[in-house]
């Protein structure tokens, strides 16, 4: 006999784990924070399971709780987990009508790209006007240390964050120009965000230039990253300040798209 929807409710579900979700569910809805007692108001759920639940949720960092206004809010933590299991093709929708424009404007293949774990991953790509052009499968991975996409997205994500990836990740030489030093990585993230654009001078293969600038969701959160990629004749050096501005702006259309809002 099969057991019916309540049967396997009434057999498995864990109380304090349906309540903690129900405070997650509630929090992800008021993106300015909770004090206790609004939480207890709200999801009538009695004072001291909320308050054993919060404290566990914060002390295992998937909340945090202001101490001047006694809010609480989702953690960065949390927001990470969100943004890892995002849709990847509602970002592409987004994005490939100005990665066209873009490629129009510039005539250079446009990438589209986005970090999973320590590597990043390639979503989507417009190739070139030109004959001579680089293509590149989509669900390629990149490194993040000699890739304008991982530049522009590690450049922006929180330090503690980024911090952790840099620490794991080997700066492997692939040309004369590829940073190996994280020292230098570093000096060279922190150049990224004064910029707003990130370069890769042929550092992941030689000959090959690319700029690209970050994306960013409603959080302000570095979601994927937005590039062109050119031999080094049809990119130089004295191109990367006017492109790379070009860039930021067509990234920037597709933040918007995305629901951030420009400070």
């Amino acid at each position: 006999m099969s057991k019916t929807n309540s049967d396997l409710k009434s057999n498995y579900n864990v109380p304090n784990l349906e309540r903690g979700l129900l405070i997650i569910e509630l929090l992800a809805k008021h993106k300015t924070g909770l004090t206790l007692t609004e939480i207890i108001e709200m999801l009538s759920i009695s004072k001291s399971s909320v308050f054993r639940i919060v404290s566990t949720l914060i002390f295992k960092n998937y909340l945090q709780k202001n101490e001047t206004t006694k809010k609480i809010t989702l953690s960065r933590k949390m927001l990470t987990l969100g943004i890892s299991s995002m849709n990847e093709q509602s970002i592409v929708e987004s994005s490939i009508d100005v990665m066209r424009a873009l490629r129009d404007e510039l005539k250079e293949s446009v990438m589209l790209g986005i970090l999973l774990g320590d590597r990043g991953t390639i979503l989507e790509q417009v190739s070139s006007s030109y004959p001579v052009k680089l293509f590149v499968e989509q669900g390629t991975q990149f490194k993040l240390h000699s890739s304008v996409g991982g530049k522009c997205i590690l450049a922006n994500l929180p330090n503690e964050e980024a911090n952790e990836i840099i620490k794991k990740i080997t700066l492997t030489k692939f040309t004369k120009n590829t940073i190996t030093s994280k020292k230098t990585f570093r000096e060279e993230l922190n150049e990224v965000k004064k910029k707003g654009f990130a370069i890769d001078n042929g550092e992941d293969i030689q000959g090959i230039h690319c700029i690209g600038a970050p994306i960013f969701n409603e959080y302000g959160y570095p979601v994927a990253s937005l590039w062109i990629t050119a031999p080094h004749g049809r990119l130089p050096h004295e191109d990367f300040n006017k492109k790379g501005a070009i860039i930021t702006k067509y990234a920037l259309q597709i933040s918007l798209k995305l629901g951030y809002l420009k400070s």
